[in-house]
């Protein structure tokens, strides 16, 4: 089985959990036999064992070499600033594109790599790479798997979407032989907001790396000496992710127990409204603003905290409760997400009920059994969310389509 697939962000590239998702399931896919032909837009730097194409490379494409940095889950009208080199001279001219632009020329690019490729069948990856699975279909006539690892309804956190992301969308999802969705809730959203005909949606949920991992050295060493409860989100800083209701729980928390110390880990457009937020709660004596973390330096902040929160408005599955618990730390996540469906030991609340938000971060910190438990039984739950299963059923699908096309 050889497939062709298409993603806009791959590791070691620090862009957000599109990636990481990219990454733990096609090693595994790999693993399994599958021979990978991952495109990515631009080139790289990359880790893993299938084989990459480059699309701003690839033979038969000619384009003048770019350095850029194209990030994910942006609005189609978010500018990306490029330098590209005159082939002829070497003179090096900014250009400003828009994601969209870049979306259609990679669309552009994987039609033409489509004809030189030989494989069984395709696989995109976020709206991103949609048109380009699409041009790929078009072009060789293979069967199309579009994996939908967010929609626009997510990202908008409400109705009010970006129409061009939207198009896109219905345009792939038309056009796609078979639909993954990353949870139930996402498939909800695909049939309800999108049309899509529920018999050509399959639900595979993300998973996790279940190895133990080693213990680090503690970060915040300082404020735990004092006694000090940590609290900690890590991700985008979004409207799609709910910081805004994350610190107004944090003022509730800090009124009744000023001993907790909440960290705010990541990057996003809604950045500077978080910051202001947080003066506004009079809570800058307790909120640490970290930046974004990856690696070790997320994984020490992961083993530092007593206590991780995901309280996302719309999210279709949620990475970082899996990642927590493989670090040891328990979590209290959004009952909009889903990775509420497939984790059982972890507090859940409504995004939107910061009172109640609040009350389960005080019980939390307050009752060391309780987080144990939660802890000790979310770790045996990890083991049924593996990276090789999700793997084991996208493989299934892949055959199902080959034998139906």
């Amino acid at each position: 089985m050889r497939v062709l697939t298409f993603g806009w962000d791959f590791p070691p590239m620090k862009n957000g959990g599109l990636g990481v998702a990219c990454f733990g399931l096609t090693r595994e896919l790999v693993g399994q036999g599958v021979e990978v032909l991952f495109v990515l837009p631009k080139k790289q730097a990359t880790i893993g064992e299938p084989t990459f194409i480059f699309a701003d490379q690839a033979e038969k494409i000619t384009v003048r070499p770019v350095e850029s940095s194209l990030l994910p889950y942006q609005s189609t009208d978010t500018y990306v600033e490029s330098i590209e080199y005159d082939p002829a001279t070497g003179t090096p001219i900014k250009r400003r594109r828009t994601i969209l632009d870049e979306i259609h020329r990679f669309a552009h690019q994987a039609s033409l790599i489509a004809t030189t490729e030989q494989f069984d069948l395709i696989h995109a990856h976020d709206w991103t790479s949609y048109l380009a699975g699409v041009a790929a279909k078009r072009a060789s006539g293979k069967p199309l798997m579009l994996h939908v690892h967010a929609t626009s309804f997510d990202q908008a956190a409400s109705v009010h979407v970006d129409p061009a992301m939207y198009q896109i969308e219905c345009e792939g999802f038309h056009e796609a032989d078979i639909i993954v969705a990353v949870s139930e809730f996402t498939k909800r959203i695909l049939i309800e907001r999108h049309g899509v005909d529920p018999r050509k949606v399959a639900v595979v949920y993300n998973g996790c790396d279940t190895a133990t991992p080693p213990t680090l050295a503690p970060t915040l060493a300082g404020l735990k000496a004092q006694g000090k409860k940590i609290v900690l989100y890590h991700g985008r800083i979004t409207i799609q992710k709910g910081v805004d209701y994350f610190v107004k729980a944090a003022r509730r928390v800090v009124d009744v127990d000023p001993n907790v110390v909440f960290v705010i880990s990541g990057w996003g457009d809604m950045t500077t409204q978080i910051i202001e937020q947080v003066g506004q709660e009079r809570l800058s004596g307790h909120v640490i603003f970290a930046g974004a973390l990856w690696d070790e330096e997320r994984d020490r902040m992961y083993q530092s905290a007593d206590l991780v929160v995901m309280p996302s408005v719309s999210e279709p599955f949620g990475l970082v409760p899996l990642e927590a618990l493989q670090q040891g730390t328990p979590s209290l996540i959004s009952k909009q997400s889903g990775v509420a469906e497939v984790l059982k030991h972890a507090l859940k609340v409504d995004f939107w009920d910061v009172d109640e938000m609040a009350n389960q971060i005080l019980a939390a910190l307050r009752y060391d059994a309780l987080r144990q438990q939660l802890t000790n039984h979310g770790r045996d739950e990890l083991k049924k969310l593996s990276w090789k299963d999700a793997a084991i059923k996208v493989a299934q699908l892949y055959q199902r389509l080959v034998h139906y096309s």
